[in-house]
Parts: structure tokens; C-alpha cells; sequence
């Protein structure tokens, strides 16, 4: 059992890599947050990958930081909390309203969820997550 899990860990550890070098090359897809999910799925399968993503010069240091120290800079915070709600306000203003996606009853409530409603609440937890963190 632990082999198979192993082996998952090591290919969502690529996966996830591959999707973070992209989003390194390509302006909507970030890329730090998906190397550190491949860190930790390497860490449980691969120390040789493991130290390959964080000891690269290029975008190591960060990566470390978070996974061995809960340690995010104030600037990478300011930057990814500006960059998040920029992009939650743009998507609001420029998706067009279509309605709610589901509802949800309660006690006979019916609470309709739409695209702005997920789109804040993940920004919050988003923000919850960068704020929880420490400076170094």
C-alpha cells in the first residue's frame, strides 16, 4: 500500500510541477502556489525532486520558506493579495450576470449561489490563508 501511495504522490507531484512552470510562462496561471503543492507531494515520494524545487535559485527560496517555515515575505503578500482581488473585482464587472449556478434550501430558505458569490468567498479564503501566514 505504501508503494502505491508513493507513486501517486511522485505523479501528482509532476503534474502539479508541470502546471506550476506554466504558470511561471503564462500571465493568468500562478505559478508559486502550484510548485508548492508539487514540494509537498515530492516531499512524501521524491527527496531528490523535493531538493531540485527547493534549492532552484530561480524560484526556490520562496517555496522553502512557506513548506519548512509557514514564512511568506510581506511584499510576495501585498503583491498576492492585490493581484487576487483585482482579478475577483475584474471578473465580476466583466462576467455577465446569467443567473445563479444552484440553490441551496434551508428551513425553507432558498439561498441561490451564483459565480460572485464563489468568486468573493474563495478570495476570502484566499486572503484568510496569505494573512495567516508570518513575515519574515
Amino acid at each position: 500500500m505504501r508503494f502505491i501511495t508513493k507513486k501517486l504522490y511522485f505523479i501528482f507531484g509532476f503534474t502539479f510541477f508541470i502546471i506550476g512552470l506554466l504558470g511561471y510562462y503564462l500571465p493568468i496561471l500562478p505559478g508559486t502556489i502550484f510548485m508548492i503543492i508539487s514540494a509537498y507531494f515530492f516531499m512524501h515520494s521524491s527527496d531528490h525532486f523535493y531538493n531540485k524545487i527547493v534549492n532552484n535559485p530561480y524560484y526556490g527560496k520562496p517555496i522553502k520558506s512557506y513548506i519548512e517555515d509557514n514564512v511568506i515575505s510581506f511584499k510576495s503578500k501585498l503583491i498576492i493579495l492585490l493581484s487576487m482581488w483585482i482579478a475577483t473585482i475584474l471578473s465580476i464587472l466583466l462576467i455577465p450576470f446569467e443567473g445563479t449556478l444552484f440553490s441551496i434550501s434551508l428551513f425553507s430558505f432558498n439561498l441561490p449561489i451564483n459565480i460572485f458569490f464563489i468568486s468573493i468567498l474563495l478570495s476570502l479564503i484566499g486572503t484568510f490563508f496569505v494573512l495567516k501566514t508570518k513575515d519574515n
